[in-house]
């Protein structure tokens, strides 16, 4: 039976005009636009302070905020001209901690998704943003969809879930899964990485038994990966299976820093280039 779910109304937008978070507000409007939501460009910034023994400013805060609404608006005209039609893009700009502030919007706002993108312009802006974007997903209780920097967007017909079998009634949001799977009528792939390539327990059984009758309405698949660490497993099988998503609970183990953690001979979540939705428990 298909779950009566009203469809995404709202995204929000975290920008810092760098290239990687202006391909994040592109692909967050091409998904606007092609599932009929609005969206928010949101902007946060906050005033330099000179170093020296007495710290004071070192602009005046409404130069500040005229040079991020003016570059704001700027990104929305960009953004609107590559879209094939029209959508609302309504923006925001404020002095104030990055996490604070998209809170408090979205709290606001009620969005259905939050999108950020995951590094900078260069390497002290690529530690600074993708720390931005870590602390957002652990401390925001709203979607966090980090976009990869050279993601494009695409329909979604098929998502990933990376699940450890445990606890899984208590730590899934089950109801907010199915209701991404339901608004994209897409196929939902449910994995889970055997890395130390045991025998599952009774517990890991029932466990999975659980999973599958809590996600029958929406015809999951299973699959059971083996691999000598869960990160490559998972990207692998997203290779292999072609997925559009890929969904991971933040709060339930610490996936998302391996996944997003730079290395000089593997860059796990740059390799697929595939989104990753992050849902609370």
């Amino acid at each position: 039976m298909a779950l009566k779910q009203r469809k995404m109304k709202t995204i929000i937008v975290s920008v810092d005009f760098s290239i990687t978070s202006s391909n994040a507000a592109e692909f967050a409007a091409n998904l606007a636009a092609f599932y009929g939501a609005d969206i928010w460009l949101y902007h946060a910034f906050q005033i330099p302070i000179a170093l020296s023994e007495f710290a004071y400013p070192v602009v005046d805060i409404a130069e500040m905020q005229k040079a991020a609404d003016h570059e704001l608006e700027l990104l929305k005209k960009v953004t609107q001209g590559k879209l094939r039609r029209k959508i609302n893009i309504n923006t925001r700009a404020e002095m104030n901690v990055l996490q604070l502030g998209l809170n408090k919007l979205c709290n606001e706002l009620n969005p259905d998704l939050v999108v950020m993108g995951l590094s900078g312009k260069n390497a002290l802006t690529r530690l600074i943003v993708g720390s931005n974007t870590i602390k957002a997903i652990y401390e925001l209780t709203y979607p966090v969809l980090v976009v990869p920097p050279k993601a494009a967007f695409i329909p979604v017909r098929k998502i990933g879930f990376a699940c450890d079998y445990r606890q899984v009634e208590k730590t899934t949001p089950v109801a907010v899964l199915k209701k991404f799977v339901t608004d994209f009528n897409a196929a939902l792939h449910v994995m889970n990485v055997d890395h130390h390539n045991s025998q599952p327990d009774a517990k890991k059984l029932q466990e999975s038994y659980l999973i599958n009758e809590l996600l029958r309405d929406v015809n999951a698949e299973f699959h059971s990966i083996e691999a000598t660490e869960i990160t490559e497993g998972i990207n692998w099988f997203v290779d292999k299976s072609k997925l559009d998503w890929l969904v991971v609970i933040p709060k339930k183990h610490r996936l998302v820093e391996k996944m997003f953690k730079r290395s000089q001979t593997k860059e796990l979540v740059y390799h697929t280039h595939v989104p990753i939705l992050c849902i609370h428990e």
